[in-house]
C-alpha cells in the first residue's frame, strides 16, 4: 500500500510547517562590504520557490556553501512588504536554472523575523 501511495505523496517529507507559494524576490548578501571599504557587497538576486515562517527554498544562479550565514532582503510580490532576515544555508542542489537552496531563518539582532512570522501567519488565514 505504501508503494502505491508514494507516487502521490512524499512519504519522506521532513517539513515541520506549511510552505506557502507566495511570490517573492530575494536578495542574498553573499559577502558583506567591510566597514569603511568603498567596495559594495556581493549580492545574489533569486526567486522563492516556497516560503514559510522558518525557512524557504530559492533558486539562485550562484553557488552558496552549506552552513553559510547570510543577510536576506525579501520583497513579497503584489505587496509593499519588505523584510530583512538572517538565514543559514541548510542544503544546495543543482537545478536547471542554477542551484536550488534551502534556507533556514533564525532570530538575530537587526532582523525582522517577528514581523516575518506575523506576515506568514496572515497568509495562512
Amino acid at each position: 500500500m505504501e508503494d502505491e501511495l508514494s507516487k502521490f505523496f512524499d512519504v519522506d517529507e521532513r517539513r515541520d510547517e506549511v510552505r506557502l507559494n507566495i511570490g517573492a524576490e530575494i536578495f542574498i548578501e553573499r559577502v558583506a562590504a567591510e566597514p569603511g571599504d568603498a567596495a559594495s557587497s556581493d549580492v545574489l538576486r533569486c526567486e522563492a520557490v516556497d516560503i514559510s515562517a522558518n525557512g524557504m527554498q530559492v533558486v539562485v544562479d550562484g553557488k552558496l556553501a552549506a552552513g553559510g550565514i547570510h543577510t536576506l532582503i525579501v520583497e513579497i510580490y503584489r505587496s509593499e512588504e519588505v523584510f530583512r532576515l538572517i538565514s543559514e544555508v541548510k542544503w544546495v542542489r543543482p537545478h536547471t536554472d542554477g542551484f536550488l537552496v534551502g534556507l533556514a531563518l533564525f532570530d538575530s539582532d537587526g532582523s525582522e523575523i517577528i514581523d516575518w512570522k506575523i506576515a506568514m501567519a496572515k497568509y495562512l488565514n
